[in-house]
């Protein structure tokens, strides 16, 4: 009968395996691991595999075989450095999405000066879209803040499109009732699209995320149009919502206190965002 505290069994060897790639900074190649954890090769194949085939572990060098840290591995690695267990929450579904959808996905917040990213995940494609954490998103442009100010009363609306609004792209809409003729689109659709409007070479869909308190968050993915057009529409919107109904439940535990989501036209202002970014 195998003991339930046992962590001698093949757990014990995954993490194993993934202590020693990561302590040699470099990676290591089969014959090391073996070395350095006296296993057979045929079991040591058997554990990089599947640590591989769950993006912990990837090929550095396809010659010499060399194993280092995944994708996936590297972005459990950073969970945990905000102090705030919302941001957290919203890097792992971040994270579970760009596994999915292979495109940039990220959260974004809205606070009473402007929409910024609090989680992104990047793509693994060698054509990535850089939106950084704290990037300020558009309010006339970005799909993730049109289906924000969707969900806002037309007086905060019209407060957060004040002012001249820029033309970042031939695709951008600077008529503040074209914007808010989207915007309402986009509440009755359910979702958000930017087509062009920031990147004129990228797409971004984005729909809301409800709280108890209202809807002060978006999720959204983006990529070049050509990458995002291979797929129909449905197919990016469903696994949006799916990211969006997770972070939903998340924002109905106990332990997590409203203060940390009531940041809309009249809650606590988050810290300043640092840049814009597409999307």
């Amino acid at each position: 009968m195998t003991n339930a505290n046992d962590v001698s069994g093949p757990l014990d060897r995954y993490l194993s395996i993934l202590e020693v790639v990561l302590a040699s900074k470099q990676g290591l190649t089969l014959a090391e691991l073996c070395k350095i954890l006296d296993l057979p090769k045929p079991t040591a194949h058997r554990l990089v595999s599947a640590l591989g085939s769950a993006k912990a572990l990837e090929v550095a060098d396809e010659g010499l075989k060399t194993y280092r840290v995944g994708a996936r591995m590297s972005r459990m690695l950073q969970l945990g450095r905000s102090d705030s267990a919302l941001i957290n929450y919203c890097q792992v579904v971040c994270n579970e999405l760009v596994s999915e959808l292979e495109e940039t996905c990220y959260v974004v917040k809205l606070t009473p000066q402007s929409a910024h990213t609090i989680a992104v995940a990047v793509t693994e494609h060698g054509y990535r879209m850089h939106v950084g954490e704290g990037a300020v998103m558009p309010m006339h442009a970005a799909a993730s803040s049109k289906i924000l100010l969707a969900h806002q009363d037309e007086a905060s609306r019209r407060r957060y499109l004040s002012g001249p609004l820029e033309k970042l792209t031939p695709f951008t809409i600077t008529s503040v009732r074209q914007v808010l003729t989207e915007i309402e689109k986009a509440k009755k659709d359910g979702y958000a699209t930017c087509v062009g409007e920031v990147d004129p070479s990228t797409k971004a869909y984005a729909v809301p995320v409800s709280s108890p308190v209202g809807v002060f968050y978006s999720v959204g993915v983006t990529g070049p149009q050509f990458r995002i057009d291979k797929r129909p529409m449905a197919y990016w919107i469903d696994h949006l919502r799916d990211a969006a109904q997770k972070l939903e439940r998340i924002l109905e535990m106990p332990h997590l206190d409203g203060a940390q989501f009531a940041t809309g036209p009249r809650g606590a202002t988050a810290r300043r965002p640092e840049r814009r970014a597409a999307g």
